[in-house]
């Protein structure tokens, strides 16, 4: 190559470099935060059973043959729906009967009333005892009373027309069909199966140790067994105080927040609780910690601190138990540490850096 063209590209060059130079010596923005010593948080996982918040044995609450059953194991139904007819014949000329004693009722009492208003005239007059008075008032009170047992009567009717009918109580899913159309049933008969689906809880047995510590700041995570790769949201909602004797345990209930409807009643699942304990450790979050292949963990330190300017130097760490966005270190830190928390990436030794306010 020649001479003159090897001159011209070392020419070149040279400004390249004092920019990489440059690059290499101009404080790089950061953010910090500070090594605290806080509370150790603790995690207890336990499993338990997914649970609707409403259930219910559904039964006849009347005796007939069961003439419409519309619903199957899988049904949705909502709160009003007719799930099950039995067969209205008999109730309803009963019904019937009834209706017409009540309309008959009211006809004496009209006509007792009216004989009684005519001799209350006449008697005025003379015309009639006063004894014969008497009697018509007797007749009105009597054919009043009858009107109220028809009418009571005519009431009860109604309702036993309307027993005929198994309405849904609220929202849900079949769960079971005991009974098929065709069949007679009892009163009090058995015949479907219905949960709720919109409001689940799951139900743990926790340790007693515990129940001082859980609340409904308890922060919680849920797995589904069937869905393991997709965490729920949840938040204690009851402590049972009432121990099992045996194992010493109690009850606690979760609220899930389950907006895909992943949860089903029956299901299997696994809650993290994570609580305070009374030990205290030093503390900092966990995107100040650099991992490296090799399974070691470092910080970078502030160091040299001339207002917002400073420099850097490397910490190996032990670290302990993490949580959420904290981590517990062990060994490697002094409490009140300032460290480097967002901008930790391709960091050097000594390598200027300007601590941004904290966001």
């Amino acid at each position: 190559m020649p001479r003159r063209l090897l001159s011209l590209l070392a020419w070149l060059a040279l400004p390249v470099a004092a920019i990489n130079a440059q690059n290499q010596d101009a404080p790089k923005p950061v953010t910090t935060a500070q090594a605290v010593v806080d509370h150790v948080v603790t995690t207890l996982d336990l499993t338990g059973t997914i649970v609707p918040k409403r259930q219910a044995s559904l039964s006849s609450r009347a005796s007939g043959l069961i003439l419409k059953l519309p619903v199957d194991a899988g049904s949705t139904v909502k709160t009003g729906d007719v799930l099950m007819e039995l067969d209205p014949a008999l109730a309803s000329l009963a019904l019937e009967r009834v209706t017409v004693e009540t309309q008959q009722a009211q006809t004496e009492l009209t006509e007792a009333q009216r004989l009684l208003d005519e001799v209350r005239e006449l008697a005025k007059v003379g015309g009639f005892s006063k004894s014969e008075a008497q009697t018509r008032e007797t007749a009105v009170r009597i054919q009043t009373a009858n009107l109220a047992r028809a009418q009571v009567q005519l009431r009860e009717q109604k309702e036993q027309l309307a027993r005929h009918q198994l309405i849904a109580p609220f929202d849900g899913v079949i769960r079971q069909k005991l009974s098929e159309e065709g069949e007679w049933v009892q009163t009090g008969t058995p015949v479907l199966e219905l949960v709720e689906t919109t409001h689940l809880h799951l139900d743990l047995q926790a340790p007693q140790e515990i129940y001082a510590q859980l609340n409904d700041n308890t922060a919680v995570t849920v797995h589904l067994d069937a869905y393991a790769d997709t965490p729920l949201k949840a938040k204690v909602a009851t402590r049972v105080p009432a121990k099992d004797p045996v194992s010493r345990t109690f009850l606690v209930r979760l609220d899930l927040t389950d907006p895909e409807k992943l949860a089903a009643p029956g299901m299997s699942a696994r809650a993290t609780l994570s609580f305070r304990s009374k030990d205290q450790a030093l503390q900092i979050p966990r995107d100040a910690i650099v991992r490296f292949p090799n399974g070691t963990s470092k910080v970078w330190i502030v160091q040299n601190s001339d207002g917002p300017i400073a420099t850097v130097r490397s910490q190996l760490v032990k670290t302990g138990q993490a949580l959420n966005d904290t981590i517990t270190i062990l060994e490697g830190l002094e409490p009140g540490t300032t460290i480097i928390l967002q901008g930790n990436e391709s960091l050097r030794e000594d390598q200027p850096v300007t601590i941004l306010p904290a966001p």
